[in-house]
């Protein structure tokens, strides 16, 4: 029953244990209501319940197997948290074990058995209301001390000898667990971090398997090609063709570059994340109104309804080919190269398919999916009254709606808007806006949507809100020294994985040229 190390970063025991009573007098059957109705698959996983400094989601559960004992679980921990480490070290001295919780108002206790219990999350703790989930608990020689007392000895006895432990009141037992903790896994701090004072000194870029800066690591790794330290820092690796999870801290600078030119980042799409394949989100096709009734008479019932979303995850790459004098050059400056590279391109991708794309192969573009247009004034061209027109179109319900509402177009199509005459916004003292805004709404710039020409459709206006963009956390960066070896050069990979659709189509407008 006890939490066993079965992967590097994958654990697997009793979740929940049938018969007996846990610490809180509480009793779980195989008849008690955990809310099997949906799927335990992707339930997160916390540290002791998330009541410590650790606060964020360390993992996910990947298998839920009852059985006549009770409920097996297998989790697997995310490779990229600071923390993972040191709490599979926890897992494998046999210092955890597993707890679930439930939201207090879905309880259902009835003489200390568990009629219900919504299981909402699991977590990994070294005091568990059941004691049977850790390894103590199949100890022998454990001896029978109090509530806390049990808890404390989980640690404690895995490196004193009985004769102390037994000898050792409460307070005593606690001290132990802390100093074992602190050994084993260092003093957590805010964040995630661990500070150890046995950490060894950092090494220079030159020595091979280092695994100190996670950014450092990934660009030695794509100079050299060193997957000893790639693996040691970035810890995920696929091994089946040799690519590596960017580490946070690098992502996140790509991420940052990513979005100064991304129209995502400067309107107020939909984002989620996923680590599927396929992403279901609800669209509401109808809305919910009121209406007067007689006095004593039936409600009124009008229920909104719902239709479903599937939306693909695809996968997109970008290769590069980099000269190897230039990667062994120590004054080139390959982080901030490679940042500002796949940043931009990044953005540019989005751009054009969020804009673009037919759903084939490819994400849901915004022009595929709406529905509502407004024909420009001549087939290369723009008027005042276009603009009042294609602002007014919107439905009321999707217009009011802060920064999410607003336009893309090319920078020369809104200079030609900003240079027309006239006095067609006379109510409005500065028709064309300001720097960063048209008609009051904010302007997202790109030159991933056509210009003003015949049959174009150079101009969108609609709630961003209404754009759904989904993707996989995590860019995967990989390279091959040898396809290129006889130009001297080196092809560094970069995979990304996003999709993304319209969940109302009439939220949005877009102007076409005749």
């Amino acid at each position: 029953m006890a939490v066993k190390a079965i992967g590097e970063y994958t654990l697997k025991g009793k979740g929940i244990v049938f018969g007996g009573s846990d610490l809180q007098g509480d009793t779980f059957t195989s008849k008690t209501d955990l809310g099997e109705t949906r799927s335990f698959i992707g339930m997160p996983v916390y540290y002791d319940h998330s009541l410590g400094e650790l606060r964020r989601q360390i993992g996910v559960v990947k298998a839920w197997a009852p059985d006549d004992d009770g409920i097996d679980v297998e989790i697997e921990l995310d490779r990229r948290d600071k923390y993972a480490k040191q709490v599979m070290q926890l897992v494998k001295r046999g210092a955890l074990g597993l707890s679930t919780g439930s939201l207090p108002h879905l309880v259902v206790r009835e003489n200390g058995e568990l009629k219900r219990w919504v299981v909402g999350e699991i977590s990994l703790t070294p005091t568990p209301a059941e004691p049977r989930t850790t390894a103590y608990s199949e100890a022998k020689r454990a001896p029978q001390v109090s509530n806390h007392g049990a808890r404390a000895y989980a640690l404690a006895y895995t490196e004193l000898p009985t004769e102390e432990v037994t000898g050792m009141n409460k307070e005593e037992l606690k001290g132990a667990m802390a100093e074992l903790l602190e050994e084993m896994a260092g003093t957590p701090v805010a964040g995630g971090g661990v500070i150890s004072g046995k950490a060894p000194a950092t090494k220079k870029l030159t020595t091979l398997g280092f695994s100190n800066e996670s950014s450092e690591a990934i660009v030695h790794y794509i100079k050299t090609g060193d997957d000893i330290a790639a693996k040691a820092t970035l810890v995920e690796g696929t091994g089946a063709n040799g690519g590596y999870t960017v580490p946070r801290d690098f992502y996140d600078q790509i991420i940052d570059k990513r979005d100064q030119s991304w129209i995502g980042a400067k309107l107020g799409i939909q984002r989620y994340t996923t680590d599927r394949q396929i992403f279901d989100i609800a669209s509401q096709n109808a809305k919910s109104d009121f209406a007067f009734v007689a006095e004593s008479g039936s409600a009124n019932f009008d229920e909104p309804t719902f239709s479903q979303s599937a939306i693909t995850v695809y996968t997109a790459s970008l290769a590069m080919l980099i000269s190897n004098q230039l990667m062994r050059d120590n004054a080139m400056d390959l982080e901030g190269f490679l940042v500002r590279e796949i940043g931009r391109g990044y953005a540019r991708h989005l751009n054009d398919f969020m804009i673009n794309g037919t759903g084939s192969s490819q994400p849901y573009g915004v022009l595929t999916r709406a529905t509502v247009s407004e024909t420009l004034a001549s087939v290369s061209g723009v008027d005042q009254a276009d603009i009042i027109n294609i602002v007014h179109k919107l439905p009321s319900w999707y217009a009011d709606d802060g920064n999410s509402t607003g336009w893309v177009m090319q920078n020369a199509t809104l200079g030609t808007i900003r240079a027309l005459q006239g006095n067609f916004f006379s109510f409005q003292p500065t028709p064309q806006g300001t720097l960063d805004n048209l008609y009051g709404k904010p302007i997202a710039i790109t030159d991933k949507i056509a210009v003003l020409g015949t049959g174009n459709k150079p101009i969108i206006f609609g709630n961003w809100n209404y754009y759904a963009f989904v993707e996989n956390l995590g860019l995967e960066i990989s390279r091959n020294p040898y396809l290129y070896q006889a130009n001297y050069q080196t092809a560094i990979f970069v995979t990304a994985r996003w999709g993304g659709d319209v969940t109302q189509t009439e939220a949005f407008v877009y102007g076409v040229n005749p």
